[in-house]
């Protein structure tokens, strides 16, 4: 079968596994759509669902560190097989600690092109409060090399892009989106008259600092209008005295039912540099599910939310009372952005206006490296058809 009739052969790699949201909105999502448009996409990430829950768990670092030697011995095994590949797509890193040696070899002449997408600041030091002990072993300056080495880079905003730009000219900026057809608003329009309404922080152990940095907003609303906190995915119980929180376990089969219980979410962030890495992703989320959002007015965000559109940018505690209670009081209003909000994600975060620019960035790096690949061949390979 010639090149140019079989599919086009993808390994994508991810240190994550799909219950990870960088890898299952980053890589996992697009693949059906990339199979039915002439690709064969073959998914492996380095870490196992089991190990990833247990990496954000305090302690055990014994016992974290032998599995990920096994895990690690594993990937690079696997990774023996990569000229059997027209390309290779990389989310973030092949391995989260050490500098970015197994990149270099992957992009040494004679191996498949490679496609490197990130979505946070990575070029900064981060490491989670539940594994302390590695940030020696972190190596944020390796970003610079895999943006270098690669073939084309995908940045999940303009600040990430502008930073890749700096030692890549091949770069494309394509925002972390969902599948409006799945993520969708819930059909009852809202808590019923009488109930609580809920003011809804969906996150990660990694972001758990930023909802606890918004208590004495949520104490403060809470005291002019009550409201029910719910909080999923941060990892250790959040305690916001005076203010009823439900604590609700993250599952990925639950993941849009869980957003669609929110009346009102929040999207706290910390003015910094890491920050303005950030996706916005969790804002997009909610307005997919059609609920109004209340984010920090940082970033990603400015570009997301229209202030007073299709939902309100914070960036004072006084700001944050304000529009929480705006929105908590006023069901129209409510509505009004979640309407609103659902149209933005539709027109610009969605995987039905993404995917077909994602298909067309990985065709066109795959056509450039065999039009590359067949000029350097020998004028007699040519003339033989070999």
């Amino acid at each position: 079968m010639s090149t140019e009739s079989r599919p086009i052969r993808v390994l994508a790699l991810s240190p994550i596994p799909e219950e990870g949201a960088g890898c299952r909105f980053r890589v996992s999502q697009y693949i059906p759509y990339l199979e039915s448009h002439g690709f064969e996409v073959t998914f492996s990430s380095l870490f196992t669902p089991e190990f990833f829950r247990r990496v954000y768990q305090r302690g055990n670092h014994v016992r974290k560190a032998a599995a990920f030697v096994g895990l690690s011995l594993r990937r690079l095994q696997s990774l023996s097989s990569v000229n059997a590949y027209d390309l290779l797509l990389v989310y973030r890193e092949i391995f989260p600690v050490g500098p970015a040696i197994v990149e270099r070899l992957l992009a040494l002449p004679g191996r498949p092109p490679i496609v490197f997408d990130f979505d946070d600041a990575m070029f900064l030091p981060s490491v989670s409060d539940a594994n302390r002990l590695i940030a020696a072993l972190k190596f944020p300056g390796k970003l610079a090399t895999i943006v270098r080495v690669s073939d084309h880079v995908l940045a999940g905003n303009d600040y990430l892009a502008a930073y890749a730009r700096r030692f890549n000219d091949a770069v494309t900026m394509i925002p972390t989106c969902v599948d409006t057809t799945k993520f969708v608003p819930r059909s009852d329009g809202g808590s019923a008259v009488g109930q609580l309404p809920v003011v809804g922080w969906i996150g990660s152990p990694t972001t758990g600092t930023y909802i606890r940095g918004l208590s004495r907003v949520l104490q403060r609303v809470h005291a002019q209008h009550p409201f029910i906190l719910r909080i999923s995915g941060a990892g250790e119980p959040i305690v916001v005295d005076g203010v009823p929180t439900e604590e609700i376990p993250w599952t990925l089969d639950r993941e849009i039912e869980l957003f669609n219980t929110c009346d009102v979410g929040v999207y706290p962030l910390e003015d910094d540099e890491w920050a303005k890495g950030k996706c916005g992703f969790k804002a997009i989320e909610f307005m997919a599910c059609g609920v109004p959002v209340v984010a920090s007015a940082v970033g990603v965000n400015r570009t997301l939310v229209d202030d007073g559109s299709n939902g309100f940018l914070a960036s004072t505690e006084d700001e944050w009372v304000d529009k929480l209670l705006r929105l908590l009081t006023d069901a129209a209003l409510r509505r009004r952005f979640a309407a609103a909000g659902r149209r933005t994600v539709e027109a610009g975060y969605s995987l039905r206006v993404n995917a077909p620019r994602l298909a067309a960035t990985l065709r066109e790096v795959v056509d450039r490296s065999r039009l590359r690949h067949a000029s350097a061949q020998p004028a007699s390979a040519h003339r033989t058809g070999r």
